[in-house]
């Protein structure tokens, strides 16, 4: 018997939250060393922004999860 076939993680962009990362970023192989993360997250307004947009983007996700049971 063979073993269920295993589906590679699909890495998520920490800019467009709760998006797929696209290697929008030339030369970026991942979130891991894409630029635009790298200065999102070293700016202190826009990390703050992101974070913020990170909480909303989880409360609406927890509703949608709650209003189908």
């Amino acid at each position: 018997m063979s073993s269920p076939a295993r589906r590679r993680p699909v890495p998520r962009c920490p800019i467009r939250v709760g998006e797929p990362c696209t290697l929008c970023f030339p030369g970026a192989t991942g979130p891991q060393d894409c630029g635009l993360v790298y200065l999102v997250q070293d700016d202190p307004e826009m990390a703050a922004e992101l974070a913020g947009r990170r909480t909303a983007h989880r409360a609406a996700e927890r509703d949608a999860r709650g209003s189908l049971r």
